[in-house]
């Protein structure tokens, strides 16, 4: 597989907002498209698209900006005209 998905551990800023730390990792040696959904109760809250160089890893942190006790994070990786699915994370936040 070429994309590895981690999650670190959920933090707060000066304004009370959660940050979900998110590392994606391309394995590969060629760019790759990859897409995220971040998901509560209610459905999905956001959506993240990316291209991550081959051989890279990219660091971000998706913001909520509503108040929950867990979201999941699943996504997808295009190769050619295939998308490949990332196994889903389940974070517990704070």
């Amino acid at each position: 597989m070429c994309i590895e998905l981690s999650v670190g551990s959920p933090w707060f800023d000066t304004v009370d907002q959660e940050h979900i730390p998110v590392k994606i990792r391309n394995s590969c040696d060629r760019e790759l498209l990859v897409e995220l959904e971040v998901s509560g109760p209610q459905g999905i809250i956001q959506r993240v698209s990316r291209k991550v160089p081959g051989n890279f890893s990219q660091e971000l942190d998706i913001v909520m900006d509503i108040y929950l006790k867990k979201v999941v994070i699943k996504g997808r990786w295009k190769e050619g005209e295939a998308w490949n699915e990332i196994p889903e994370v389940e974070v517990i936040l704070r």
